[in-house]
């Protein structure tokens, strides 16, 4: 499989495990772990391939986030990830079918937790599958919320590759028409009027006093507004603060993306049956699995799918079609993406970055090789995912590996050029089924409970 899944990709889980193509009796009677599974079946070679992808190590260091693993930090991050009140009218709303939030024109419906959902074991959208296949917040969005459990370990963040930091993906996505549609200035107000205490015992410089509706200057800080996004498009109450206010409130958003990002690195999940093989229990995964792992190696699939986090980390166009309910008829993704990453003013590069030094930026640039896109996600927890793919295009890991095994999808006249890497994999029934057995064993244990309480005021 030279790419399982440059995007075997957690899309929005719809509760509930896969239901692979089931095997005969034969194979249904070897599947289940049992203590006789012989170690023999993998090579030293093999063995030695899979000890690059366990266990999962400690989160790496975010040095652009000062307040990264600051408790504090991380304890008003959860508060935000929980609270709805700054989240915007409805443009869309609850037909009985769609998971809609509540009724259109309704504020105060939308928290990040909306589309993370916290019963689901990689806090993923349950509401996207199976009748949206894109997320749904005050509107449809153009593509599938990815899961947040070990998402701390990318370097790139969404499908792809907006964001060069965990902590500048929520700015956008607050301001968002179709998510959150916030604004940072209505962030900046919420957190004085709710989270005060808590933000300024985390951050040096204390929201500003004029934030209080009771100021005598509180009209230096109006209740909303944002940038233009679009040059015929003003918005004038933003744009008629001074420069001054507006560095003020834009060090205020950066410092509530750096608390949820706080919060979002203590959601972590590892232990996985696979990681427990391992590391020497070989009852951990049945025979099956075994015959996944050699399978996940022998057809490249690892190529992509590398490391304890089982990502590259990189880009890749395998063509999956623009189908389903509420998906845009285009998506090019790493190359619509790259410009507003580069323009961002709360890119790693900028001045709400800690660290402008990391090199992320160096030499990037739109490029038409970029066409069609998207990040390489994790497979850990992938099983208790879905729908996959960076719009919900497919239901189940099936019939992704079917999408692989036939060599990816037709770019057509599109403009796309799918991935050198991507070719048919000639699998046989028995091989996909062993796959999906693999895929099974890489869930982690569960987050603690502690960390999925809504703590919002």
């Amino acid at each position: 499989m030279r790419v399982l899944a440059s995007s075997l990709i957690v899309l929005v889980a719809c509760g509930g495990d896969e239901h692979p193509q089931q095997p005969d009796a034969h194979v249904a009677a070897d599947a289940a772990p049992t203590p006789d599974a012989p170690p023999e079946l993998l090579t030293s070679a093999e063995k030695a391939a899979i000890h690059l992808l366990s266990p999962l190590p400690a989160v790496p260091a975010d040095t652009t986030n000062a307040f990264a693993n600051s408790t504090q930090a991380a304890a008003l991050g959860q508060k935000l990830f929980f609270d709805k009140s700054y989240s915007g009218p409805l443009a869309v709303g609850d037909d009985g079918t769609n998971g809609g939030l509540g009724m259109v024109g309704e504020a105060g419906k939308v928290s990040c937790a909306s589309c993370h959902a916290v019963s689901s074991e990689t806090m993923v959208d349950l509401r996207s599958a199976p009748t949206n296949n894109v997320s749904l917040g005050t509107d449809f969005g153009t593509r599938n919320a990815l899961g947040i459990i070990n998402s701390s370990y990318l370097k790139w963040t969404n499908w792809g590759g907006r964001f060069d930091s965990q902590w500048s993906l929520p700015l956008a996505v607050s301001e968002n028409a179709k998510i959150m549609k916030s604004s940072r200035l209505q962030i900046a107000h919420m957190l004085y009027a709710k989270y005060r205490t808590e933000y300024n015992a985390v951050f040096p410089v204390a929201l500003d006093p004029s934030l209080d509706p009771a100021a005598t200057d509180a009209a230096r800080f109006p209740a909303s507004g944002k940038p233009k996004a679009l040059p015929a498009d003003p918005d004038a109450a933003w744009e008629g603060m001074t420069a001054a206010d507006q560095a003020i409130v834009n060090r205020i958003f950066a410092n509530y993306g750096k608390a949820l990002a706080a919060y979002l690195r203590k959601l972590t999940s590892g232990n996985s049956a696979f990681d427990r093989f391992v590391a020497g229990d070989t009852t951990a995964i049945s025979i099956s699995a075994i015959r996944g792992i050699k399978l996940f190696l022998g057809k490249e699939c690892v190529t992509c799918h590398s490391g304890p986090s089982f990502s590259d980390g990189q880009f890749h166009a395998l063509v999956v079609p623009q189908t389903g309910a509420h998906v845009p008829a285009t998506d090019l993704g790493r190359y619509q993406d790259v410009p507003p990453l580069l323009a961002s003013a709360f890119n790693t590069n900028g001045v709400y970055s800690d660290d402008t030094s990391t090199g992320k930026l160096t030499a990037l640039a739109q490029d038409a090789t970029q066409k069609g896109q998207f990040r390489t996600p994790t497979l850990r927890n992938v099983a208790m995912s879905g729908q996959f793919m960076h719009a919900g295009q497919l239901a189940t890991l099936a019939q992704v590996i079917d999408f692989y095994d036939q060599g990816g999808g037709d770019p057509g006249t599109s403009g796309v050029v799918k991935d050198s890497l991507i070719g048919p994999l000639t699998l046989s029934a028995q091989d996909k089924t062993d796959l999906v057995e693999l895929l099974k064993s890489l869930t982690g244990d569960p987050v603690a409970d502690s960390l999925l309480v809504d703590t919002s005021k």
